[in-house]
């Protein structure tokens, strides 16, 4: 799929594989792959984190107000968007395993808390900051064009695909996923290890939050919302299934690439953000009807 829409774009526009597009590619979707990254290891657990694109907005308005307000260094502030992150993605884990709430309902609920909140700290105006080190970071480049961010979000990808796949909270998260009583009969920590991967994908989340203010050093409201559906996406079409069990943070990558370059193929087609929009929806949806294992649901509704 990847391949035939390279080949389409490419003969629609020849400007498609030109160096300045590919790296512009990368820079785009580089926060994408951040966020997709971090909700596989939910969802490789059979878990969903519906307040990925929230956490990356509320992170995103909190780092530009301390920014313009306290005039906070890049480093502190990178340490504290990850600590916002990891924040959310506790809370997450305190619902869904103290209260036993359906990951579902519970992060739809911080979903809306969070928007709620960002709203708040902005005042439903813009924020702009100034931080030339920042901006260097998300939009600039040390390696010749190749964007900084889309090597921090490879270095990420890297880390996070061996870990899932070579260490025993990876090979954990399989077990849970492919059955949560069977996990803990083999004596795997079940709530911890949920926890972990609910912290991890919150912490991602403030990453790519921060990552995203940075580049045009405007916090607005909602900026990060259209993140989830892609990145539930990215994740479905990489190969990891929606119950759980199957499927792998390396294989997250190429589900990024598919979005990143459907998106960036329709822009230089002229196509209409709407109309991308609506591509977008309809793609998530075949990719769960075709990766879905219902064997596996107690129910269908």
């Amino acid at each position: 799929m990847l391949i035939a829409m390279v080949i389409v774009f490419a003969l629609i526009n020849p400007r498609f594989l030109s160096w300045v597009n590919l790296f512009n590619l990368m820079r785009q979707s580089s926060i994408l792959l951040i966020v997709s990254t971090g909700i596989t290891f939910v969802i490789l657990m059979g878990s969903l984190d519906l307040s990925v694109g929230a956490i990356v907005t509320l992170v995103a308005i909190s780092s530009a107000v301390l920014i313009r307000d306290f005039e906070l260094g890049a480093v502190n502030v990178t340490l504290l968007a990850a600590a916002i992150g990891s924040l959310c993605g506790l809370i997450n884990a305190t619902l869904v395993l103290r209260l036993r709430l359906p990951s579902f309902v519970a992060t739809l609920g911080t979903m809306t808390i969070l928007g709620g909140v960002s709203t708040w700290l902005s005042g439903g105006v813009n924020v702009f900051f100034r931080n030339p080190n920042l901006t260097w970071v998300a939009s600039g480049s040390i390696i010749g064009r190749i964007p900084n961010a889309g090597i921090l979000a490879l270095f990420i990808f890297s880390l996070a695909s061996f870990i899932g796949a070579r260490s025993h909270f990876g090979r954990s998260l399989f077990a849970i996923g492919a059955g949560g009583v069977t996990a803990r009969l083999s004596g795997i920590n079940v709530l911890r290890t949920k926890a972990i991967a609910f912290v991890v994908s919150g912490m991602l989340c403030g990453i790519a939050g921060l990552l995203l203010v940075a580049r045009t050093s405007t916090g607005t409201a909602r900026m990060g919302d259209d993140l989830l559906l892609q990145a539930i996406a990215a994740v479905v079409m990489g190969g990891t299934a929606l119950s759980g069990g199957s499927g792998g943070v390396h294989r997250t990558l190429i589900g990024v690439l598919v979005i990143a370059v459907l998106q960036n193929g329709l822009n230089i087609a002229g196509v209409h953000t709407y109309v991308q929009i609506m591509v977008t929806g309809l793609i998530v949806i075949l990719a769960v009807t075709i990766t879905l294992d219902r064997s596996r649901l107690a129910f269908i509704k």
